[in-house]
């Protein structure tokens, strides 16, 4: 089950997010976070959407929590919004416990992008980061990825996503040269909406093993 809650931040500003809690949720224990970030427009339809086809049903039935929140205003989290990230974990993480006190990212297309931001300016607080796809939106984010370099990131993208394939390729070339733990997976007759992916089995066997690695 999914819910949609509101988180009020500081100076008058609030983020909405959907939250999928494990079957027998325990709040008096820890357990695996996912923060993901959704792709397009980043809008609520576009959480649901994300959840629906590669979150929320293995992040139940393998007890993981799943927080993904919508742009406040419209406001993509590479855009500005990424400012708002900090304050809204520290709220998110009292309520429920992350294992290991780090969260693990991810995002789909704009919302990859937007995890690239994330963990860039805040890397101690993230135990991996997994992208379908993503990559760092600048050149300055491309000049901060040795900041990356304790994390495991895995990248995911379409062979016939051109322009995200070359962007990609691009930033594990630099994640490799910084000493990074990288994964690039060029998904075989793919295109930018990666469909072997969905239902999110192999998202999570990827994610419960950064668990055990961690």
């Amino acid at each position: 089950m999914v819910n949609y809650k509101t988180a009020g931040l500081s100076n008058q500003q609030s983020v909405e997010y959907a939250l999928v809690l494990p079957d027998a949720f325990d709040p008096q224990r820890a357990y695996p976070l996912l923060l993901t970030f959704p792709p397009g427009p980043q809008s609520r339809d576009m959480v649901t959407w994300g959840l629906s086809g590669y979150w929320q049903a293995e992040a139940q039935r393998r007890g993981w929590i799943v927080i993904s929140p919508a742009a406040p205003n419209g406001i993509l989290f590479f855009k500005g919004s990424e400012v708002l990230i900090p304050e809204f974990l520290d709220q998110v993480t009292a309520d429920y416990m992350p294992e290991g006190d780090k969260i693990h990212l991810a995002g789909i297309s704009n919302g990859g992008i937007s995890a690239f931001r994330v963990a860039l300016n805040n890397p101690d607080r993230f135990h991996s980061l997994t992208v379908l796809p993503g990559f760092p939106p600048t050149n300055h984010d491309m000049e901060q990825l040795p900041k990356l370099k304790a994390m495991p990131v895995t990248m995911f993208v379409g062979e016939h996503d051109i322009d995200w394939v070359d962007k990609m390729a691009a930033s594990e070339s630099d994640l490799m040269e910084a000493g990074g733990q990288v994964s690039f997976d060029i998904v075989r007759g793919e295109g930018h909406v990666i469909q072997s992916l969905v239902g999110g089995r192999e998202l999570f066997d990827l994610l419960d093993s950064f668990r055990s690695s961690g």
